[in-house]
């Protein structure tokens, strides 16, 4: 199943909100997060004005990526408030289908995971006995 859940992306003065996979795999030295071309597009930002174009290492072998040259900043949603404020690097990757958070921003947004398996996870400011299902 995977743990997802709700942020808000923004870019500019654009925000979107949207589901984004909780990936402990995607190891980063900063927070970041990578989208599809269809986020960055509705953001505004594809095809990208200011970006280095970068190889990175996934699952599905080397692939090219967009380091975007914009301030980017992300918050985690949770019953329709927004805590957090992280300021990310954002990576578009072409050959995703949706938002992948990295392990960094996963620590940054304090998103503790219970289980991947099952799509659990608790927020650092929940109580101990409190447990949220993917989104």
């Amino acid at each position: 199943m995977g743990v997802r859940v709700k942020i808000r992306l923004c870019v500019k003065d654009k925000c979107l909100r949207l589901r984004a996979l909780v990936n402990s795999g995607y190891e980063s030295i900063e927070p970041e997060l990578a989208v599809p071309e269809n986020v960055a597009k509705e953001l505004s930002i594809w095809p990208p004005q200011r970006f280095t174009l970068e190889e990175a290492y996934t699952a599905g072998g080397i692939t090219q990526i967009y380091v975007i040259e914009e301030d980017a900043e992300v918050n985690l949603v949770l019953n329709d408030h927004y805590v957090e404020n992280v300021k990310v690097k954002l990576i578009v990757n072409p050959s995703l289908d949706e938002a992948i958070i990295s392990d960094q921003l996963i620590d940054a947004l304090g998103i503790t995971v219970i289980s991947f398996g099952k799509g659990l996870w608790r927020y650092k400011k929940d109580p101990e006995d409190m447990i949220r299902e993917s989104a």
